[in-house]
């Protein structure tokens, strides 16, 4: 080092210890002073008793009567109701049936059941589609679908 440095190097330790001795002369100087704790107030509820009010007896309106629809409009609706099944190929890679063929009902997500082959998958979903008077939609492996029957079956 030269010999401006190791001057330089000396005033800083030097004021090191000076700026130590000051802190703990007055560390020793002056007390510490604890600041008073704030009193805790408790404040008591008193509970006023209520005599209970009377309720309002409720008002019943009297609805006109509607005109109820014919028998047959009424099994359309159920009859659109009914969920179609659906046959497609697992593209989960992270499920032990992925490339498995599974067949499901519309709007789920659970799996009704898998199948090595896309037959097999269609036969099944035909069975459970008739017994419940609903159709199938059948997929490509792409996803798109291949066949759909827009029959309804009664």
């Amino acid at each position: 080092m030269c010999w401006f440095r190791k001057r330089k190097q000396k005033k800083a330790e030097e004021a090191k210890l000076v700026a130590q001795k000051e802190q703990e002369q007055r560390a020793f100087v002056e007390p510490k002073v604890e600041e008073p704790k704030p009193e805790v107030v408790v404040e008591k509820k008193v509970e006023v008793k209520e005599e209970p009010k009377p309720k309002p007896e409720p008002v019943v309106k009297e609805e006109p009567k509607k005109e109820e629809a014919p028998i047959e409009e009424k099994l359309e609706e159920k009859v659109s109701k009914i969920a179609k099944y659906h046959v497609s190929q697992n593209k989960d890679d992270k499920s032990e049936n992925f490339k498995k063929w599974r067949v499901r009902k519309e709007g789920s997500t659970k799996t009704i059941k898998f199948f090595d082959t896309q037959k097999e998958a269609i036969e099944y979903a035909e069975q459970l589609a008739e017994s419940a008077g609903s159709s199938v939609v059948i997929h490509k492996v792409d996803g798109s679908i291949r066949k759909q029957d827009y029959t309804k079956k009664e």
